[in-house]
């Protein structure tokens, strides 16, 4: 399903979130700690990576769909970034190997394995090392989720159709962002795992959450 829409990845992002996706990762690139070591898993078209590599930042970007890791190589112009093919929840890495681990609406797609992917999380970076994990949400107010289910259910389709055709896979965004978790339920899981000084922050009215903790 990845491999099918890499093509017009970066042109849905933008008409979809009306271009407000740019700011979202760099909200999450703020918290961030300063010189670490960085891993974003489920990287995509490599957006998250490249910017932490633009912060200064040693990065490695990990996703499983080969065609979206081909189209990261090609946008990192300066040969920066350790590209890699590989699954989340079970990460090429030794322990303690990375100071912060990030993602960008990748969470729901963890959906049967979450805990695990939080495991290896833990696994992989040094203790105080961090993770800071983006998803989207649903709106806390009534208002602006019945909004954000409108064009969630006409918006978003008829969008993909038309950058993506037939390979835009029909209902799986709007499924997983109405079937996922609710932030206090990601919060417990990252605690389960380990992490501490969990926190979730809501952007756009809860339509985006931050999620972060710390290994101690």
């Amino acid at each position: 399903m990845f491999d099918g829409i890499a093509p017009q990845y970066d042109r849905f992002n933008a008409w979809a979130s009306f271009g407000l996706h740019h700011y979202w990762r760099r909200q999450l690139l703020r918290r961030v700690p300063d010189g670490v070591r960085v891993l974003d898993i489920a990287t995509g078209t490599g957006d998250v990576a490249l910017l932490a590599n633009a912060n200064g930042h040693d990065v490695v970007g990990l996703d499983f769909s080969a065609a979206m890791i081909d189209r990261a190589r090609a946008k990192d112009q300066a040969k920066a970034i350790r590209w890699m093919v590989g699954s989340a929840d079970k990460l090429p890495f030794s322990d303690q190997s990375f100071g912060c681990i990030t993602s960008a609406f990748a969470l729901r797609n963890f959906w049967t394995s979450l805990d695990k992917v939080f495991k290896e999380n833990q696994r992989v970076l040094k203790r105080g090392g961090k993770v800071v994990h983006m998803d989207f949400g649903r709106p806390d107010s009534p208002f602006f989720r019945w909004g954000h289910r409108m064009h969630m259910a006409y918006g978003v389709p008829k969008i993909g159709r038309w950058l993506c055709g037939e390979k835009w896979p029909g209902g799986y965004l709007e499924s997983t962002i109405d079937q996922f978790y609710e932030p206090a339920e990601l919060v417990r899981r990252l605690k389960s795992a380990g992490f501490e000084n969990v926190t979730q922050t809501p952007l756009l009215w809860g339509i985006i959450r931050l999620y972060q903790g710390t290994k101690c």
